[in-house]
C-alpha cells in the first residue's frame, strides 16, 4: 500500500507539472521511478545473481529468504549426506518442506550453481550433473519469503518455482491441480526418500490417500468426484486449506486455527503414516508442530499400513501398534510396519495334506479388508462355525471375515489386517495355521535300544569323518596336488577352451565391462576364432559359482553347450584355470530388451516388441520341452533377454538355473529371482516346476508390450497418470474395466493392431494366474500369441469365480 501511495503521489506531482513540461520529459520521469522502485523491490528479497553457487559441507551452503524464515540448499542428514531443499531456517530442528533429490542425496562437496547463462545446476563431488532447470532468459535466482524458490527474467516474471513441484508439503500461497501429486517420506524424519503413501488430485476431479505401490484406490477421499477445475488452496492469508471447482468452495478441510495467524508457521503435508494434516506451530515459543485438520482420525484405516500379514491395531485412535498375524514372524524386528512373514510354510492343498496339519485361528473385532477383487467367495446366512468350516475346508482359502451373516472368504496375501474401535465391533476374522510346530515338537520316548545304536554308529563314522577331513584339509591338499596335478576334466563339447590370458588379452584386461548380474560380471572382447576376429562377451563368473566348485561350472558349461536356439544365447567357449571360470558367449549388439522399452523417447514399433515376446516364448518351450536337459531359468526378466544385431530375442543367464532331468517334474530349490518376476511359490518355499518361468514371463510380456517397468518409483512427472501402480494390477484394473482401448489410444500403432495387443495382454493375464495349474505350458503359450486356439478369460480378470 506504500507503495501504492507513493507512486499515485508522485504521478500527481508530474501531472500538475504537464502544462510546463513536454510529453517526452513527463514520459522519462516515469521510467527513472519507476527504475528506482524496481531495484529498491528486489533488494528486499535477497536477489541470487547469476554465477552465484552454494557448497555442501562448507559454511556456503544456502540462500536464506530476506526474512530468515526459509533457506534454499543443502540440507544435512543423519547420514552425513545432503539434500537440496527448502526448510524453516529459525526452527531448532530445521523442518524440510521441499527437495529435488529426495531419493538421490549427495556427498560434501556437491555443489549448485546458478550459472552464467541462467541454468539451475546440481553437480555432484564426483562430477556428474542433474540440471534442475536448463531454459533461456533467467536474470536472478530467489528465496521468497513464502518458501517458494524462484527463477526470474528481467521483468520479474517467474521461469521456474518450486512450487510448481511439491514433495510432500505444501505451504500457505500453494495449491495443486488436478493430475498434481504429494509423496509421503519413507520414514519421517529419518528417510526423506518416496514412501508408500500418496495424495492425488485425480483427473476425475476426486482427492484421494492411498497406498499406490500396492495398487490401492484409495482408503480416504474428499468425495469430489465428477467436478471440473478442482484444485487444492492453501490460502495464504487467512492460511485456510480448501478444495474448489473454480467457482466454489466443494470441500472445507481447516478446522482449529489459532486467532492469530501471522504469529504462527504453516503447512500441510502427507505423512509417513499416510494421514493428509494441515499444522502450525508459534514462530517465537513453538516447541512442535500442531494439528489444524487430519483427514485420517483412525490410524488403522490406512491401507497397508503394516505391511503384509501385518496386524494394526490402535486403541485410543492415535498411535497404531504393529504386530504379526498368528502363525506370521516379522520380516524386520527392529520395524515391524515392514509386514511379515509365514512361520511356517504350508501347502494347504498338497494332497498329503489333512485336516488335522492345520487350525483355524479365531481374531476378534477383526477385519482383513482386502480389495473387492481379492475375495475368493461371499458365503451367506453363515454362522461363525460355519464361517470356519468353510475355511477349513477350502485348500484354497486361508482367511475369512464373519460381518453381519456374511462369511467373506479371502485370496491371500493379507495386507490390511486391523482391529478398529468401533469400526470392526461384533466381525470375527479367521485364519489358517498349519499346526506343524504344535505337532513337531510333542516329546516321544526313545528306547535304550535305538540310543544304543545311535552311539554305536557315531563312534564308527566319527574317525571316518576325521579321516576324510584331513584328506581334503587345504594345508593337505596343497602337498598332494604338488605331486598329483589335476587332469582337466574334458567336456565333450564342440567347444573352444581358452587360457585365462587370451581371455585377458581379448578383453584389454577385463576393462570393458558391459554390466553385472547375480552370476558375475560380462565384457566386451575380441578372439580370433577360426583365422577370423569375433566378437565376444566374456562372463566372469563370481563367488557363487566358484563356491560350489568344478561341479557347478561343468555342469552350467555341459547344458549350454548342448543347448542350440535361434532364441537362446550361444556359448562359443569357456575357461576353467584354477579359480578361475569364464564363460565366452556370442556378442549381442543391441544389449538387453530393458535398454530397448524402459529407454525415454520413441518406443519401439509394435511389431518388434510382439517379435520379442513371441521369440522369448519359443526359447522358453525348447528349454522346458525340447532340449536334452529340461531347465528352469528361474530368473526372466528383461535385463536377461538380449538382441543381436538383427533385434532378434535371446534369452540368457539360463546355465545358472536349476536342472531337471526329464524324468522329474519338480524341484525344491533355494530362493532365486527378482522381486516382482517371482512367482508366488518361490515366497511359499513350495516345490516349483516350468510354471515359475512362465509367471515370470507373463510380467515381462506386460512390461514390453506397455513399455512400462513393472514397479514405476518414480512417478513424478510422468504423463500417464495411472501406470505409477504395480503394472500387473493396474493392467487387471484396465481389463476389467474395460479400458484396455482408452489405454492404446495414446499409442497410435498400436490401434491398428488392437486386436493382437488385447490377446497379448490376455496371454500375460493367462500367465500371471497364481495357481500353478491353470498358468499355459511352453507349448500353449506359443500357440496363445500365435493365435492358433482361443484364449478364453483368464480367471484374474472374472469377477465371477
Amino acid at each position: 500500500m506504500i507503495f501504492i501511495l507513493q507512486l499515485y503521489l508522485s504521478l500527481a506531482m508530474v501531472f500538475c507539472c504537464v502544462t510546463m513540461v513536454s510529453w517526452k520529459i513527463l514520459l522519462w520521469s516515469v521510467l527513472i521511478y519507476l527504475t528506482f522502485t524496481s531495484s529498491f523491490s528486489q533488494e528486499t528479497i535477497n536477489i541470487v545473481p547469476l554465477g552465484s553457487n552454494i557448497t555442501a559441507g562448507s559454511e556456503s551452503s544456502y540462500w536464506l529468504s530476506s526474512s530468515g524464515d526459509f533457506a534454499f540448499g543443502f540440507y544435512r542428514l543423519s547420514t552425513g549426506l545432503f539434500l537440496v531443499g527448502i526448510w524453516f531456517d529459525k526452527i531448532p530442528e530445521k523442518t524440510l518442506v521441499w527437495s529435488a533429490n529426495r531419493d538421490d542425496p549427495v556427498h560434501a562437496g556437491s555443489k549448485v550453481s546458478l550459472t552464467l547463462s541462467g541454468h539451475l545446476v546440481l553437480t555432484e563431488s564426483d562430477g556428474r550433473e542433474f540440471v534442475l532447470y536448463n531454459g533461456t532468459g533467467t536474470s536472478y535466482a530467489a528465496m521468497q519469503d513464502d518458501g517458494n524458490f524462484v527463477l526470474a527474467n528481467s521483468s520479474s516474471g517467474f521461469l521456474w518455482e518450486s512450487f510448481d513441484f511439491p514433495t510432500d508439503t505444501i505451504l500457505p500461497g500453494q495449491f495443486l491441480d488436478m493430475g498434481q501429486k504429494l509423496f509421503s517420506t519413507a520414514n519421517g524424519t529419518v528417510d526423506y526418500s518416496t514412501g508408500k503413501y500418496r495424495l492425488e488430485m485425480q483427473m476425475d476431479g476426486n482427492v484421494v490417500l492411498s497406498a499406490y505401490r500396492t495398487a490401492d484406490f484409495g482408503y480416504w477421499d474428499a468425495q469430489t468426484i465428477n467436478n471440473n477445475n478442482v484444485r487444492l488452496i492453501f490460502e495464504n492469508t487467512s492460511d485456510n486449506l480448501f478444495i474448489t471447482n473454480g467457482s466454489s468452495i466443494i470441500y472445507n478441510m481447516t478446522a482449529n486455527l489459532p486467532a492469530s495467524v501471522r504469529d504462527y508457521y504453516h503447512r500441510a503435508m502427507i505423512t509417513d503414516k499416510g494421514d493428509f494434516q494441515q499444522l502450525f506451530r508459534s514462530k517465537v515459543n513453538g516447541s512442535s508442530w500442531d494439528i489444524a485438520w487430519q483427514a485420517i482420525t483412525k490410524p488403522c484405516s490406512v491401507n497397508n499400513i503394516c505391511g503384509v500379514y501385518g496386524f494394526c491395531q490402535s486403541p485410543d485412535n492415535k498411535e497404531i501398534n504393529c504386530s504379526c498375524l498368528p502363525g506370521y514372524s516379522p520380516r524386520d524386528l527392529y520395524d515391524p510396519s515392514k509386514g511379515c512373514y509365514p512361520s511356517v510354510v504350508k501347502d494347504f492343498c498338497d494332497p498329503n495334506s489333512s485336516h488335522s496339519d492345520v487350525y483355524v485361528e479365531r481374531i476378534s473385532n477383526a477385519d482383513f479388508p482386502n480389495r473387492d477383487y481379492a475375495e475368493l467367495e461371499r458365503v451367506f446366512q453363515a454362522t461363525e462355525e460355519l464361517c470356519q468350516q468353510e475355511v477349513l475346508n477350502d485348500c484354497l482359502c486361508e482367511a475369512a471375515v464373519l460381518k453381519d451373516s456374511t462369511c467373506y472368504k479371502k485370496r491371500m496375501p493379507i495386507q490390511n489386517a486391523r482391529r478398529v474401535i468401533p469400526d470392526t465391533d461384533n466381525m470375527v476374522a479367521f485364519l489358517k495355521i498349519s499346526n506343524y510346530t504344535t505337532s513337531g515338537n510333542k516329546n516321544h520316548p526313545v528306547s535304550k535300544g535305538v540310543l544304543l545304536a545311535g552311539v554305536i554308529v557315531c563312534s564308527v563314522l566319527a574317525p571316518l569323518f576325521a579321516a576324510i577331513a584331513i584328506y581334503y584339509h587345504p594345508f593337505v591338499q596343497k602337498y598332494r596336488l604338488a605331486k598329483n596335478p589335476p587332469k582337466r576334466k574334458p567336456i565333450e563339447l564342440n567347444l573352444r577352451a581358452f587360457s585365462f590370458q587370451e581371455l585377458r588379452e581379448a578383453t584389454n584386461g577385463f576393462k570393458n565391462k558391459l554390466g553385472e548380474g547375480a552370476s558375475g560380471a560380462v565384457y566386451s572382447g575380441i578372439l580370433k576364432l577360426e583365422n577370423e576376429e569375433v566378437e565376444v562377451a566374456v562372463k566372469q563368473l563370481g563367488n557363487s559359482i566358484e563356491q560350489g566348485g568344478d561341479k557347478d561350472f561343468l555342469a552350467e558349461v555341459r547344458v549350454i553347450g548342448l543347448t542350440h536356439h535361434k532364441n537362446l544365447v550361444h556359448l562359443l567357449g569357456f575357461c576353467n584355470e584354477k579359480s578361475n571360470r569364464l564363460l565366452v558367449y556370442e556378442l549381442m549388439k543391441n544389449g538387453a530388451v530393458s535398454n530397448l522399452i524402459f529407454r525415454h523417447g520413441q518406443r519401439p514399433s509394435w511389431k518388434l516388441r510382439s517379435d520379442i515376446v513371441l521369440g522369448i516364448a519359443r526359447g522358453l518351450l525348447y528349454l522346458h520341452e525340447e532340449c536334452e536337459n529340461q531347465i528352469i531359468h528361474c530368473d526372466i526378466k528383461p535385463q536377461n533377454v538380449l538382441l543381436d544385431e538383427n533385434y532378434t530375442a535371446k534369452i540368457a543367464d539360463f546355465g545358472i538355473a536349476k536342472l531337471l532331468m526329464k524324468d522329474q517334474t519338480r524341484t525344491s530349490t533355494n530362493f532365486r529371482g527378482t522381486m516382482g518376476y517371482m512367482a508366488p511359490e518361490w515366497l511359499k518355499n513350495v516345490p516349483v516346476t516350468t510354471k515359475v518361468d512362465i509367471y515370470s514371463f507373463g510380467v515381462l510380456l506386460l512390461e514390453i508390450i506397455f513399455c512400462k517397468r513393472h514397479v514405476d518409483l518414480n512417478p513424478i512427472g510422468e504423463a500417464n497418470e495411472r501406470l505409477e501402480l504395480i503394472l500387473v494390477d493396474w493392467v487387471l484394473h484396465c481389463v476389467r474395466k474395460e479400458m484396455l482401448r482408452a489405454v492404446a489410444s495414446l499409442d497410435e500403432e498400436i490401434m491398428f493392431h488392437f486386436d493382437n495387443f488385447e490377446r497379448m495382454t490376455m496371454v500375460g493375464l493367462w500367465c500371471l494366474c497364481p495357481e500353478t495349474n491353470l498358468r499355459p505350458s511352453a507349448a500353449k503359450l506359443v500357440q496363445m500369441l500365435e493365435g492358433t486356439i482361443e484364449l478364453g478369460i483368464p480367471p484374474m480378470v472374472d469377477t465371477t469365480i
